[in-house]
């Protein structure tokens, strides 16, 4: 006897229509956006925005987006428009020739935009060469009201539901000549004031990437009469020609290779790199400093540098457009203004550039649109593409600091040049005092002595209190390194000091309890060593402690091995024992280098931190190791261990600030930039080279000069 199959179908309740439009799309603006996105999708070539007495908001007020592209048939209202998730655009990925154009719209629930705006819908549409102009009426109150209704009221599973809900709609004359969609839309839920037509104006003009060249053209019309500036206005993009410095990126997709940025003795490259996880991309920056900003602001007064968009197959993914009254409340999705809290490090915000980074579906399809439009999902491609904007911004940061390095450096040249030949004129003037035949021309050369020798002490100020400046900048960044470094060690040092505590207090409990009973002997003697070896421990902790209240600029001759051994086989001991990490330390010649001490330890400090992160999860053995050798003129130092290592595209960014791939450890992104900028003081270089521990591990080679 087989059994009966029986079937359910999904229905929807009425509240869909409030779940997919006014509480998923966010923003109002948000919700212009994909309406005009879809006329893009229609083959558009002209758009109206129109708005009308929507302030104060009245029962007269009317939002009006009117296209002139290709329209819809009955057939196209019945089975596209009016079906949820539609995958007409899913599956016809171009718009219809000649202008095959790559439609945006995919999910299929931009439409319920409209709700966001205002609760009736209008839609009137029409295709070239009919004379009938398809109207159809939206009233999302209506759906309201029965949702409130039904919520009210038990009407013992008679409920209506979404689909249920009947559209009015007719059919007028029209000319054969026109074809388009308008859509009407009264009711309106806000007022719009002129601030709204100002941001509507900013987004639209974003929709389009400026690199894309439109076979035909998309031109938006934004009307609203209430305010002068926007009588029938067009929007354009704006002009990125003030910048200060631009920068392009490519990619070569037959190779599957990407550019990147390096510097390289001051200059800013382009390199070749195998393809990331985020997918081939390209990216267009444009930098603007203070003197740019101020010329932009000028002539652009309603508009703003807001940092770098991101176009899927030339249209904008995400309108970017939610609004939030402070600046710093507003979203930062690719991380940019995350690192704006130090200002140590001349980090790039928002505020500082244009541009737009260029994905595709083809080329990108792992970074994907939220489905509000205000986001993207939160997955490796993504995560990456964050990774490698980050990296090129942190790029042009040094290429400007190591020009603003150079500037000066020479402007600090031109002042002791100054000083020098302000003092030769002076000896000039006084050899020629001497051979002057009036009394007047000496007046005056004595006069112009004086005159030369204020001016220069002003120059000899100036100098000192620029070298005095500079001096203070560099004590800046060293007090932010340690800070770091020690919050580092703080976490070690509490577990040092419990654990040697808690052994001193047993055994002081110990002889407290049974002294004099001389059967303890033996376990005095062992106890008193115990409690001096702790209390080394201790002392050995609180030396490290206090070396971060010595000033950064002390240089004194170290001793690399005893230093090391010190860090290796004393301070970290009881940490690598707790651990389970066997750490080796292969070190023969005693070197010498002239250092700043506390700097030097940061350096393992923060190695040896790192791999701590790097093994946690080691199920089998965890390995840290460290050896010297000298080569030539150069002190080697490679530092290993047998952890998760670096993956091949983080090689190129690992030691840019903020950069991290142990954020959900509480890296933050500083260590091996500090022990990079630790080294640069020191003149040597940090690298990444091929782990010495295999499968997995990294190897840092590290080189010093040095005298022995």
């Amino acid at each position: 006897m087989s059994e009966q199959v029986n079937t359910l179908k999904f229905k929807f309740d009425v509240s869909a229509y409030r779940l997919l439009g006014r509480e998923l799309i966010t923003d109002r603006i948000t919700a212009l956006f994909e309406l005009v996105k879809n006329c893009y999708d229609a083959n558009a070539e002209n758009v109206l925005v129109k708005f009308e007495k929507v302030n104060p908001r009245s029962d007269e007020s009317i939002i009006t987006i009117q296209d002139d592209g290709i329209g819809m048939s009955f057939e196209d209202v019945r089975d596209k428009w009016m079906v949820i998730g539609t995958s007409s655009k899913r599956k016809a990925r171009l718009s219809p020739a000649p202008y095959n154009r790559k439609v945006v719209g995919k999910k299929g629930v931009g439409r319920f935009a409209v709700d966001k705006l205002g609760a009736k819908l209008l839609l009137k549409t029409t295709q070239k060469g009919s004379t009938k102009l398809l109207c159809l009426e939206t009233d999302w109150s209506q759906y309201e009201k029965l949702e409130t209704t039904q919520l009210k009221i038990d009407f013992s599973g008679k409920n209506k539901f979404f689909t249920d809900i009947e559209n009015k709609y007719w059919i007028e004359e029209t000319n054969k000549d026109i074809s388009g969609t308008t859509l009407e839309i009264s009711m309106v839920n806000d007022v719009w004031v002129e601030d709204d037509i100002i941001r509507s104006n900013k987004e639209l003009s974003k929709l389009i990437s400026p690199s894309l060249k439109l076979k035909y053209p998309f031109n938006i019309i934004l009307d609203a009469p209430q305010y002068d500036n926007f009588k029938n206005h067009k929007v354009k993009s704006a002009a990125i020609e003030m910048a200060t410095l631009k920068i392009e990126l490519s990619f070569y997709k037959s190779s599957e290779e990407q550019e990147i940025l390096e510097v390289k003795e001051g200059k800013l490259i382009k390199i070749k790199v195998p393809k990331r996880k985020c997918g081939l991309l390209a990216m267009s920056i444009y930098y603007f400093d203070q003197t740019a900003k101020n010329k932009f602001r000028n002539t652009f007064p309603d508009d703003s540098i807001d940092g770098l968009k991101v176009y899927r197959d030339g249209i904008i993914a995400t309108p970017f457009a939610e609004y939030a009254s402070h600046r710093d409340e507003q979203k930062d999705l690719l991380g940019i203004d995350k690192r704006r809290w130090s200002g140590f490090f001349d980090k790039i915000s928002s505020r500082d550039i244009l541009g737009w980074i260029e994905i595709s579906d083809e080329l990108n399809p792992k970074i994907i649109d939220s489905t509000n439009r205000q986001d993207f999902v939160d997955n490796k491609a993504w995560k990456e593409l964050k990774a490698f904007t980050i990296e090129q911004l942190s790029k042009i940061e040094l290429h400007i600091k190591k020009k603003k390095k150079a500037k000066q450096e020479k402007t600090k040249s031109e002042f002791k040049v100054a000083k020098e030949e302000i003092g030769n004129i002076r000896k000039r003037l006084n050899s020629v005092k001497g051979k002057a035949e009036s009394q007047e021309v000496k007046q005056t050369i004595i006069q112009v002595e004086k005159e030369l020798a204020k001016t220069q002490a002003t120059v000899q100020r100036s100098l000192a209190d620029y070298q005095k400046i500079e001096k203070e900048k560099q004590q800046q960044e060293n007090l932010f390194f340690s800070l770091v470094s020690l919050q580092t060690y703080a976490g070690m040092l509490s577990h040092i000091t419990r654990t040697s505590i808690g052994k001193i207090k047993r055994d002081a409990e110990f002889i407290h309890k049974w002294i004099p009973d001389p059967r303890f002997n033996d376990s005095y003697k062992k106890m008193g060593r115990n409690v001096y070896t702790e209390m080394n421990h201790l002392g050995s902790a609180v030396n490290f402690l206090l070396k971060y209240a010595k000033d950064d600029q002390q240089f004194e001759e170290i001793n690399v091995k005893e230093t090391l051994e010190r860090i290796f086989n004393d301070i970290y001991a009881d940490e690598f024992e707790k651990r389970g990490i066997k750490a080796s330390l292969e070190i023969n010649r005693d070197l010498i280098l002239n250092y700043n001490l506390k700097s030097f330890e940061d350096i393992f400090d923060n190695l040896i931190s790192n791999s701590f992160k790097a093994i946690a999860n080691n199920a089998g053995d965890k390995l840290i190791k460290c050896s010297a050798i000298v080569e030539n003129d150069k002190f080697i130092i490679q530092f290993s261990d047998n952890g998760y290592g670096i993956e091949e595209d983080n090689k190129y960014r690992i030691f840019d600030v903020f950069v991290t791939t142990t954020a959900e450890q509480g890296g933050a992104g500083l260590g091996l930039f500090i022990i990079k900028s630790r080294l640069e003081a020191l003149k040597g270089t940090i690298q990444v080279v091929e782990n010495e521990y295999k499968p997995t591990g990294a190897t840092f080679k590290i080189e010093l000069p040095f005298k022995q």
